[in-house]
């Protein structure tokens, strides 16, 4: 049965004589499973589990005694990674993207008791918290998710995560109703695409015309030392620049020679 199928139908499962209840969202291994697909709901219960998290800790942001970068590397190791559980498979939209750096402003204006009244901007404040180095929501999501893809590109190819990485459409099945829905596939080649081109040279992949998955086989080639992809990404992060270019030590120019790029 397709998944869409068993969407719109009532199946029932029996497990010996004893039938299991249908329900709409279940949680499993700590995230929220919902039939739509979308992540809002997943992120709806983290931002409720980090407020509890952060709540939980109000007695040590009160403190006065204790330095504010002290207080920063307590929100990072605390509070954060419970609001940010699973965001290595999310696929985020701008307005779960939104949610969460609102929730995360509120948290580091409360620990560095700045209202918005005092017209301080979020990133001055993140600065005061978390140091200059300190990273936004969204750059830590795009992190995790990165880190990630380079594991699963370094599985063996009988692991399920890249199989379905891998995978293509089966036949038969059938295209939603209404807008493209956003996938962690897709999410992964917008995120990846500044690794599209070495100087003027255009690696495949990215391209509108080159198959699906040419790009996973491209990066596969990247992501085989482990050293170098880590590199490769706290490297965009600091530098905010094309992590390709000639100058980057990572990506040697050699190395990608034998691929069939374009100009």
């Amino acid at each position: 049965m397709l998944l869409q199928e068993w969407v719109t139908s009532t199946p029932e499962l029996v497990i010996g004589s004893e039938v299991v209840e249908c329900v709409d969202r279940f949680t499993y291994l700590g995230s929220l499973i919902s039939p739509c697909g979308l992540m809002c709901d997943e992120i709806s219960a983290r931002i409720q589990k980090a407020r509890l998290a952060f709540a939980n800790l109000r007695h040590l942001w009160r403190r006065r005694d204790i330095r504010l970068p002290s207080k920063g590397r307590v929100y990072c190791a605390a509070v954060r990674p419970v609001l940010l559980y699973g965001s290595e498979t999310w696929q985020v939209r701008v307005e779960d993207i939104r949610r969460l750096l609102v929730f995360d402003h509120r948290c580091l204006r409360n620990i560095a008791r700045i209202s918005w009244n005092h017209r301080v901007s979020n990133t001055v404040v993140r600065k005061r918290v978390l140091g200059k180095d300190g990273k936004s929501i969204d750059e830590v999501v795009e992190l995790h998710q990165l880190r990630w893809l380079g594991h699963v590109l370094r599985m063996p190819n009988d692991r399920l995560p890249r199989c379905a990485m891998f995978s293509g459409i089966g036949v038969g099945w059938k295209k939603a109703r209404g807008g493209q829905t956003k996938t962690w596939h897709k999410s992964m080649k917008s995120l990846t695409s500044g690794l599209s081109h070495v100087d003027r040279c255009r690696l495949p992949g990215w391209g509108p015309r080159d198959d699906s998955n040419r790009w996973l086989e491209t990066l596969n080639d990247m992501a085989e030392n482990r050293l170098q992809w880590r590199r490769c990404i706290h490297s965009m992060f600091a530098q905010n620049s094309n992590l390709l270019n000639s100058s980057c030590p990572f990506f040697p120019l050699s190395k990608f020679l034998s691929l069939n790029y374009t100009h």
